[in-house]
């Protein structure tokens, strides 16, 4: 009998538990890569029911998210308005998709940039600066997350959008 063997792989250039955390959310984005790989310009910008969110939106989104965690947050820069613009900041959900006119290959490929960058400012931490806070504000409270957190969340971030990527897949493929 074949015995399959799987495994979370640490990402190179990080070591303990920060090239695990980094290795899981690279394992959660290949499995995007997979599902959004085959969607249509069409399907990236429809709505399954008046109110639910376009596929295309969401996988930039992902990116979003990232950028404002890790480039923001943790690095503790303001995003420039090129910044801004590249990662679709405050326009993933809320400007109707059709309007970008990206591919599935594009929406990933921007993600993946978001990711790449993400990666050099993470470059700078190690296992020791996983509980180290790094704040912010939101209406009028100051606001502090650890490294670790911040990780912990955009890996049930990715997983929840995948989930819900594939749903709204399988409805407007069904519903054809």
């Amino acid at each position: 009998m074949e015995i399959e063997k799987r495994i979370l792989a640490p990402v190179a250039g990080f070591s303990g538990e920060l090239a695990f955390y980094l290795g899981s959310l690279e394992d959660l984005r290949s499995r995007l890569r997979r599902l959004a790989a085959d969607l249509t310009r069409e399907e990236l910008s429809a709505r399954a029911f008046p109110a639910a969110h376009q596929i295309g939106n969401l996988i930039l989104h992902l990116g979003e998210s990232e950028a404002g965690w890790i480039w923001q947050i943790i690095a503790g820069n303001e995003l420039h308005e090129e910044e801004k613009k590249f990662i679709h900041w405050y326009d993933s959900t809320e400007r109707d998709f059709a309007e970008k006119n990206y591919s599935a290959a594009e929406c990933l490929a921007r993600i993946d940039e978001i990711s790449r960058r993400s990666r050099v400012i993470l470059a700078k931490f190690t296992d020791l600066d996983l509980d180290k806070f790094f704040g912010y504000e939101r209406d009028g409270k100051k606001v502090e997350v650890t490294l670790r957190w911040v990780l912990v969340h955009l890996l049930d971030h990715e997983a929840v959008h995948r989930g819900q990527i594939s749903m709204l897949k399988r409805i407007l493929r069904d519903s054809r």
